[in-house]
């Protein structure tokens, strides 16, 4: 069975968040070049599926549309709210491709064979949570030595006709469906800080079921646009994946040079390591 490891890289890390619509290359070609040098390290055995936050791109045009609460007026379609809420998917779902672009150029730059998968055209939701899937072009890609690339996206729902699904949502799902086939061995989020920080400022250097609800209260969300939730969430999304499959996962600060390939090939950096 083969390893698999998976990578999100924040929207925070690769989109200056306090600017709408930029990027940050020289940050997504040097994460892009530590991926490779852990990937050449680690040999054949071991795959790569990457994840990517939309930062200052999607974040910026779905809270101005409100496009995570789904259809607003479905009832009247015709009508102008009706119609800025399609219009509001539609804007957010080129943004994210927009930045998942930018990302993907940087990475073939350098020689990472890459390709985007858009959790649109995979993923559908019922009430927010995954309903029905499609994984055979990424595992296709595994058996040929291609690195998926996913995103956050908007994708339809059943329910909601259309919701928000965050890179972690979408790395947590593909994490439970493939555990059965790959060896998972762990999950490494890039951020902007040192791991999850407490009230003093400090990183906490593991959250689990023992400690999440003593310090829940003091976990901030972003402070720039996140119509994802932030902080809090990426927490919650990590602690219910390692409470179902035991996959544990590293929040590192992506915003130094150096960390993310040492996460990768298991060497200490500072971090908060979520698990059960």
């Amino acid at each position: 069975m083969k390893k698999l490891i998976l990578i999100k890289l924040g929207g925070s890390v690769i989109t200056d968040k306090g600017k709408a619509f930029t990027s940050r290359p020289l940050v997504i070609k040097r994460l892009a070049k530590e991926i490779k040098i852990a990937r050449e390290k680690l040999g054949k055995d071991t795959l790569f599926l990457i994840g990517h936050g939309s930062g200052s791109f999607g974040h910026t045009i779905a809270s101005k549309y409100q496009t995570q609460k789904g259809l607003i007026n479905k009832r009247s379609l015709a009508g102008s709210a009706g119609k800025e809420s399609v219009k509001g998917f539609c804007l957010t779902a080129d943004a994210a491709i927009e930045i998942n672009r930018i990302v993907i150029k940087e990475f073939l730059k350098i020689g990472l064979p890459v390709a985007a998968f858009s959790p649109l055209s995979f993923l559908y939701a019922k009430k927010n949570k995954l309903y029905k899937f499609m994984l055979n072009n990424i595992k296709k890609c595994f058996d040929i030595g291609i690195i998926p690339v996913i995103y956050g996206d908007v994708i339809m729902d059943e329910s909601m006709d259309f919701c928000i699904f965050s890179a972690e949502k979408t790395l947590g799902v593909l994490a439970r469906k493939l555990r059965k086939i790959y060896k998972i061995e762990k999950i490494v989020e890039c951020g902007d800080t040192d791991g999850v920080y407490d009230a003093k400022g400090k990183t906490i250097g593991v959250i689990n079921n023992k400690n999440f609800n003593k310090i829940r209260k003091d976990i901030s969300g972003s402070k720039s646009t996140d119509v994802t939730g932030g902080m809090i969430h990426k927490v919650e999304e990590s602690l219910k994946l390692a409470r179902e499959t035991k996959i544990k996962t590293l929040i590192i600060n992506g915003n130094r040079g150096g960390d993310l390939v040492k996460a990768i090939l298991g060497k200490k950096v500072k971090s908060t390591q979520i698990s059960v």
